[in-house]
């Protein structure tokens, strides 16, 4: 099937500077969560990539969000799983489908027409399950060894 068959994709909302009011909800650009606002315009969870600049960054978003117009997001998963579309959306090579030749970008039309294999919605449950607890173990080891190099810090300066 094609990528348009799996998910829908849309280019983010504009939501310049000056427009801003901080708030709940995450702002979602190319390169991950870049402030928050006090309005929502896609529902959690989401998916967002990156369009332009961090072209094909992928972010997984856990609660209602904005996502901006150097994004593309999923609007509609198809009933297939948000977390799984997420992982499964970080193999694609957007490289290839970049419609830019200066500044690199994507165009959600070109997306959706590339072919792409899926499991079936049980496998990509377990799937994102196991790739989850992954991503937990890593993060948490994370913060584990920032806390072991502040202790390790404290140490050296006493």
């Amino acid at each position: 099937m094609t990528l348009g068959g799996v998910i829908e994709l849309k280019r983010g909302y504009d939501l310049p500077s000056r427009d801003r009011r901080d708030g709940p909800f995450p702002i979602v650009s190319s390169s991950g969560i870049s402030g928050r606002h006090i309005e929502a315009k896609a529902k959690a969870p989401g998916v967002v990539i990156g369009r332009y600049g961090t072209l094909g960054d992928v972010h997984y978003i856990t609660e209602d969000y904005w996502p901006l117009n150097t994004a593309l997001y999923v609007r509609y998963f198809k009933g297939n799983d948000p977390q799984f579309v997420s992982y499964f959306l970080r193999s694609l090579d957007f490289g290839a489908y970049s419609d830019k030749a200066a500044v690199p970008g994507l165009n959600r039309n070109d997306l959706h027409t590339a072919p792409v294999l899926l499991p079936p919605f049980s496998a990509q449950r377990a799937i994102a399950h196991i790739l989850g607890s992954l991503d937990d173990k890593i993060e948490l080891n994370r913060r584990r060894n920032q806390t072991l190099e502040a202790v390790a810090r404290a140490l050296f300066k006493d």
